[in-house]
């Protein structure tokens, strides 16, 4: 196959504008789905051992080039891809993967690691259901980079009709280039939007565990390590592998019964009530956690839980990027975010940076009231309250705790003919990660249907039990609903918005008012959607312990009146869902 790209860049720059959306020069890194690239770290030989399995080669024009496929010095790891091209007169040369199956109109995030000594370029292949091929800019310049390692990311929208797409990364001048560690990934759920890569930060201590402690060799500058609960887990520090520099740190849980284990920096002071992002590289056999660690001025500990990384098949092998974005709370001192393991297996992490961070808010602030599980207590604490205010709210169920109860059944069709949505809470509020696809497959499935058939309405979200999900799980919620709603933590807004995993504030017995004050407005300002998760709203004290989400009534009503005067719009799930898409 003869690949003659770049031979009109004026027909290429006008084609692009009207088939791909180009982001450049970075993309969001985080809830995007598994690499779709085979042999993205080019570690795997062919059968000859001359390149990379499922990698190919092209040439044309003018042009003396010599095409290599190196066993050292790679981005991560030993192998990579390089092109050393001594005479140009016209035409290109690239190393690429073999075309992978994407889908018409949907935007992937494309990411790699290059070092070159001359500006190059990167186009994209398309081919279609007969295997017609089209080629279009993705980046135009890529600027040299001699001296190190660089990574780049952009998104990249597969055109009307493409079956299949691969990334062309050109040299079509006298120079060399070098390439590694490719990544081809669909969204989660959404378009990822761009996001400019946060600059080496102060805020964390020996960011890339390069420094050693010297009264300990076990352990670099300003880290420690920490678990909790009934489990065994080893501590290394690495020396020999790292994503920046050659370092990083690693905990193993080999036996586990509860509790976890981490690696930890000792935490800095950030400015009170900012926003930052946090981003972090890992690699792991399993799912970690992402945590922000507060210590307030009292001296007492507070965790905010950022969403869980979503590794790629290779995540054990192949460095992976997580970013996410938390705000400080006014009466923090100190910050220290950490990724953390709690079940058996392993996660290595290194490199952590945070930067100032600013939300693209949406046309207007929105706040919605959603209610788990159908306390039927509600219908007497919570219900008289939200009508005196008119405020319509989402109320899941889990259809278990309806299904067969005449009083339950009557109580969910009044909440839906009084003008609230009602949203599937699964049938019998199981661990859905736990279980096998059939399984989750009929606790949506039928909770919908059961739900639909008693309130006469669609029933188009869906809320996870215990915010429990995973790549996997959000797969068969698809199917079935418009949205799902989790209970990672934080405001949505354009620049992380995901309707398939929508963030919130979990609502509790130790939630002040200051700090429902706090979090509308804040919404209000950023213009952001902020969903409260609310359980049972109640009077009894044996309903309001630590390990407890419930709220008590005389707070409910606190909450609802200071809202009520607030000005901010109270909107149930399905509108605000359907507001925001639509921006």
């Amino acid at each position: 196959m003869k690949i003659t790209t770049s031979k009109s860049a004026a027909i290429l720059s006008a084609l692009v504008l009207s088939v791909f959306t180009i982001v450049s020069p970075f993309a969001r890194a985080h809830a995007l789905g598994p690499n779709l690239i085979l042999n993205p770290s080019v570690e795997t030989a062919n059968a000859a051992g001359t390149a990379p399995a499922n990698w190919l080669t092209d040439k044309w024009g003018t042009n003396t080039a010599t095409l290599t496929y190196k066993t050292n010095g790679g981005y991560n790891s030993n192998r990579s891809t390089y092109i050393n091209m001594t005479k140009y007169t016209s035409g290109d040369v690239k190393w690429y993967f073999e075309p992978v199956t994407v889908t018409a109109g949907t935007t992937y995030t494309f990411s790699e690691a290059y070092q070159s000594n001359v500006a190059t370029s990167l186009v994209a292949m398309s081919l279609d259901a007969s295997n017609k091929e089209s080629y279009f800019d993705v980046a135009a310049s890529v600027p040299a980079s001699a001296s190190a390692w660089k990574t780049v990311t952009y998104s990249v929208k597969a055109p009307t009709g493409s079956k299949k797409l691969t990334i062309l990364h050109l040299i079509q001048k006298v120079g060399w280039l070098q390439t590694d560690n490719f990544s081809l990934q669909a969204p989660d759920g959404t378009t990822p939007p761009p996001v400019t890569p946060p600059p080496v930060s102060s805020s964390v201590p020996n960011f890339s565990v390069e420094t050693q402690d010297p009264s300990n060799a076990n352990l670099p500058t300003s880290w420690s390590h920490s678990a909790w609960g009934t489990n065994t887990a080893a501590y290394t520090y690495v020396t020999n592998d790292g994503h920046d520099g050659t370092k990083s740190v690693k905990v193993a849980i080999s036996k586990y019964t509860d509790g976890d284990a981490k690696w930890v920096y000792t935490p800095q002071a950030l400015t009170r009530g900012a926003d930052y992002r946090f981003t972090g590289w890992y690699k792991t056999n399993t799912i970690p956690h992402v945590v922000a660690q507060y210590i307030k001025d009292d001296g007492s500990e507070d965790y905010f839980g950022l969403p869980d990384p979503e590794p790629a098949a290779n995540a054990a092998t192949t460095w992976q990027q997580y970013s996410d974005v938390f705000s400080v709370p006014q009466n923090v001192k100190a910050v220290s975010l950490f990724m953390f393991i709690s079940n058996v297996g392993w996660v290595q992490v290194d490199d952590y940076h945070i930067a100032p961070y600013t939300y693209t808010g949406f046309n207007r602030g929105l706040v919605t009231l959603t209610f788990d599980d159908g306390f039927e207590e509600n219908i007497t604490t919570a219900e008289p309250v939200l009508k005196q205010y008119g405020f319509k709210t989402t109320q899941c169920f889990a259809t278990q705790y309806v299904e067969g109860n005449q009083i339950a059944i009557n109580e969910v069709k009044q909440i839906a003919a009084d003008g609230n949505e009602v949203c599937a809470h699964t049938v019998t509020h199981p661990w859905l990660t736990q279980d096998t696809t059939a399984d989750v497959d009929y606790e949506l499935s039928h909770s919908q249907q059961f739900l639909q058939s008693i309130t006469g309405q669609q029933v188009k979200d869906f809320a996870s039990p215990y915010g429990d999900y995973n790549a996997s799980v959000n797969t068969e919620i698809k199917k079935y609903f418009s949205s799902h709603r989790t209970t990672d933590e934080g405001f949505n807004s354009k620049d992380n918005f995901n309707p398939y995993r929508l963030r919130v504030q979990n609502m509790g017995p130790h939630t002040t008012l200051a700090q429902f004050q706090g979090w509308v407005n804040k919404a209000k300002a950023d213009h952001t959607w902020l969903i409260l998760i609310y359980h049972v709203v109640t009077t009894d004290p044996a309903l309001l312990t630590d390990d407890e989400f419930n709220t008590p009534k005389a707070d409910f009503d606190a909450q609802m009146a200071w809202l009520a005067g607030s000005g901010m719009p109270v909107v149930r799930w399905d509108n605000a869902l359907a507001e925001v898409k639509a921006q």
